[in-house]
């Protein structure tokens, strides 16, 4: 079961260094017993015009795909091999090629001890075409997924999203499906969506975002947000697999 962060530069500013995560990781972990850090580290993220963003240089040009001059992730995944944390290494396609993207991504990371999968957030899938993106085909996952064992048969694919129906209808082999719906006016009513979302795919492994700013009104009222927000996925949905406190709160509850 991993316990972690959403962790995308998009979130907050200035990005915090890797023992910040990790420090606030160990924290964390410590509240479940039998839990281990794991994150959803962002490396590709959506920007306008469908272009998605590379948080690492490039010599070679891609079609609706836009590289950092400098690589801004190796640092981090170094550090997380060095303590044995695990993360699944995303992005937010907007209209590129997204075996494209996973072989990028994997050509260049795939070499570091602490990734377990890639993740695609769907939400951003073609989105300037699809509203809150295209629905993924059966087909499509599983070229994905056979993209991403290729590179180790261990590997995962994290498909997120807040509605089941944007998932694949029946290719569900390898899959891992994150729930980041938020707005909720209540725990209980964050509670029925997940389980929902959990009841949906139910041999599969689900996770879960939690601590979105919009739902800052009612969760910041208990005494410790990430356990009872936790605790609550962890305890309504066996087939969790993880839970991943957002990065646009995370100093809320870890100054």
């Amino acid at each position: 079961m991993d316990i972690g962060f959403y962790e995308t530069r998009a979130g907050i500013t200035p990005f915090p260094d890797a023992t910040y995560w990790s420090n606030s990781n160990k924290n964390a972990v410590g509240k479940f017993s039998g839990s281990s850090m794991g994150s959803v580290f962002v490396v590709g993220t959506a920007w306008p015009q469908g272009v998605c963003f590379l948080s690492f240089p490039s010599s070679v040009s891609y079609s609706s795909v836009q590289f950092s001059d400098r690589d801004e992730n190796e640092a981090y995944l170094s550090y997380y091999d060095s303590i044995g944390k695990k993360v699944i290494l995303q992005v937010e396609p907007g209209n590129a090629d997204v075996p494209t993207l996973i072989k990028l991504v994997l050509d260049r990371y795939g070499k570091h001890p602490c990734v377990e999968g890639v993740g695609v957030d769907i939400e951003w899938y073609q989105y300037t075409s699809y509203s809150d993106g295209k629905a993924v085909t059966d087909q499509e996952a599983s070229q994905w997924y056979s993209l991403v064992t290729s590179y180790n048969k261990s590997y995962t694919l994290a498909l997120t999203h807040w509605v089941a129906g944007k998932m694949p209808p029946n290719y569900r082999t390898g899959l891992y499906f994150i729930y980041d719906g938020q707005g909720f006016g209540s725990l209980g009513s964050m509670q029925s969506y997940y389980t929902s979302w959990a009841n949906s795919f139910p041999n599969n492994p689900v996770g879960v975002y939690i601590g979105f700013p919009n739902d800052q009104s009612w969760w910041k009222a208990y005494s410790d947000p990430y356990y009872t927000l936790a605790n609550m996925a962890l305890s309504n949905a066996k087939n969790t697999k993880g839970v991943y406190w957002v990065s646009y709160s995370v100093k809320t509850i870890y100054p």
